[in-house]
């Protein structure tokens, strides 16, 4: 058990009912003063001006002049004499006290300490001791172990010398080449054509692809949403990345709770927040 820590003969806990501002009340001025100067400077919870606080009684002499003061402590610095050394340098000579017939630590000590035991387990240990030294190699350049590696094993790994085709670098650990998808073509879809479509309700239209047509005005997604309102026959509606806002989020919503065959609506990549996105 550990003592608990007094101030005073006291516990610490007995001061935290202890009013500071009434104490600092009763001081005077110059108690005050000396209790400014007793500051921790390895205080953090205190600003820098606080922890090193420099207090001259001396009048000032005159102005401060910057370029003067640094003359003159540089010329302080030159006229001032070098330190004698106590003992002067012989060349060869051992300064200092020489430990002679100091034994080695034994040698039960030396293979303890370059020695390092890691318990694997045994299913570990058995799949690391049946493993090939390829599986290893590969196992190492997983794990990250290459760097340990000098110039020559580094190289020969780059070069496989040695292994296989299809090991060693360019085994299970070499990053694949990036895929290169071509290119969505742009949305060619009317805007205006299908706005009419879905207003006079044309069975013919039942999925709506709106995806990644830019500049679409409020106009126009107000004009959508009042005939989505009574719509009988579209099911499928994609607004992706079409630059919906919130106002524009709350129409589409007001039009939902009235329409009663949209099975899907996307508005994914939009400027919509998610108090809007809770109410779509």
């Amino acid at each position: 058990m550990t003592t608990p820590a007094k101030l005073y003969g006291k516990d610490l806990s007995e001061y935290d009912e202890v009013d500071v501002d009434e104490l600092l009340a009763k001081l005077s001025p110059e108690e005050i003063k000396i209790l400014a100067k007793e500051v921790d400077p390895d205080d953090s919870f205190l600003p820098p001006s606080q922890r090193c606080n420099y207090d001259c009684e001396k009048e000032a002499t005159g102005p401060l002049n910057r370029k003067q003061l640094i003359d003159h402590i540089n010329k302080q610095a030159i006229e001032a004499p070098d330190e004698p050394e106590l003992k002067p340098y012989v060349p060869g000579t051992i300064r200092g006290k020489k430990v002679v017939g100091a034994s080695p630590p034994p040698l039960k000590e030396q293979e303890a300490s370059e020695q390092i035991t890691i318990d694997l387990g045994d299913e570990y240990e058995q799949a690391l001791t049946d493993a090939t030294q390829e599986e290893i190699i590969d196992l190492a350049a997983i794990l990250g172990f290459h760097s340990m590696m000098n110039q020559d094993q580094y190289h020969a790994s780059l070069l496989n010398k040695g292994q296989p085709l299809g090991l060693g670098w360019d085994g299970i650990t070499k990053a694949s080449k990036q895929k290169i998808y071509p290119q969505e073509p742009p949305n060619t879809t009317d805007i205006d054509a299908t706005i009419k479509q879905v207003q006079q309700d044309d069975p013919k239209l039942v999925d709506l692809n709106w995806n990644n047509i830019k500049n679409i005005s409020e106009e126009k997604f107000d004009s959508l949403f009042e005939g989505i309102e009574n719509n009988t026959h579209l099911e499928t509606l994609s607004l992706t990345n079409v630059g919906l806002t919130d106002r524009s989020a709350q129409k589409l919503a007001d039009a939902l709770e009235k329409n009663s065959t949209l099975r899907v609506v996307n508005v994914e990549t939009n400027f919509i927040s998610p108090t809007g996105i809770v109410q779509v």
